[in-house]
């Protein structure tokens, strides 16, 4: 889910931005990483429910949920509704729950040419498998597997209508370093009215400072550690800079996440997902040509930020 126009990552030459998506796609090409990747998800799901209970002192299973940027595989809000949880979500892409020549052209009327070449590709290769294993995956949890597509919106979320009824629980997942620090304000603003004054969001960006925060497959954070051969050095985009992410990024920093969100919230927790990724790989050189950056920065990549909306007069 981004807030931008498709054309502000334009600089990126075309064939890069195919060879970037197939890389992507082809990261979960066997079985074994299909399954890893749901489980994964579920596991998000599990820490989320922890987490809330443990916040507010109520049933996770009462808690009226929204999620921001629900990509193009919306896995966790279908899951969300199989386990019966109340949820809705938004994203500026249109998904495709199921190929069909009539909604790929809805996705390319809305989303361009572009978005919906991915997403029938995508669809073809890996929709039907990776559904097939989110819906084993469900059932061995118990829960028969349900979609209810009118709960999954399709807009801007710093400036479309999704309704006035107040959340208990907010979502985000690698959403947030795709929205322009202006959207970012006009989001939080919104979210600390509309969430319940014991109510919890929990955003999680991947900062750019960190390893993974340039956006390059060949760093993400299942990817780091290996030893194949790379085109680009560890923090690559905070150095030499040579190869652009396939997306749009805000380049927001921890801090700076801090400074937004803490204008109408309290910022109960910091839980980085990956303790320590990249570390082996800061040398004294590396270190010393990074130096404007402390070890936090470039050693957060993904942190869940765990937020309280503020009182009302505080936050003012």
């Amino acid at each position: 889910m981004k807030t931008h126009s498709a054309s502000s990552d334009a600089h990126v030459e075309f064939g890069q931005k195919w060879r970037e998506a197939l890389k992507l796609l082809s990261m979960r090409r066997d079985a074994a990483s299909r399954r890893n990747f749901i489980e994964g998800i579920l596991t998000q799901l599990d820490g989320m429910r922890s987490t809330y209970e443990r916040l507010t002192g109520r049933s996770f299973a009462e808690a009226r949920t929204f999620e921001i940027g629900y990509g193009a595989q919306p896995f966790r809000l279908i899951a969300l509704m199989s386990m019966g949880i109340r949820v809705r979500g938004i994203d500026l892409d249109m998904p495709m729950l199921r190929f069909s020549p009539g909604s790929l052209l809805k996705i390319v009327a809305r989303n361009g040419i572009e978005r919906g070449l991915k997403t029938g590709v995508r669809s073809l290769l890996f929709d039907r498998r990776d559904y097939a294993d989110l819906k084993s995956a469900l059932q061995k949890r118990g829960y028969p597997m349900r979609i209810n597509s009118a709960d999954l919106l399709v807009g801007d979320a710093a400036t479309s209508d999704f309704g006035t009824e107040s959340l208990d629980l907010v979502y985000s997942q690698d959403v947030f370093e795709h929205i322009p620090r202006e959207g970012i304000e006009k989001i939080m603003a919104r979210l600390a009215t509309q969430i319940v004054p014991n109510g919890v969001a929990l955003i999680t960006p991947n900062i750019f400072t960190g390893i993974t925060g340039g956006h390059l497959p060949e760093w993400y954070w299942d990817s780091e550690d290996n030893d194949s051969p790379r085109r680009s050095e560890p923090w690559e985009h905070l150095r030499k800079n040579r190869f652009q992410a396939n997306t749009w990024l805000n380049r927001l920093s921890r801090r700076d996440y801090r400074q937004l969100f803490s204008r109408h919230f309290d910022i109960l927790e910091e839980n980085v997902q990956a303790p320590n990724l990249g570390r082996h790989r800061l040398t004294p050189e590396i270190k010393a040509e990074l130096a404007q950056w402390d070890d936090e920065e470039l050693l957060s990549n993904t942190v869940q930020f765990v937020l309280r909306p503020k009182p009302i007069a505080a936050s003012k």
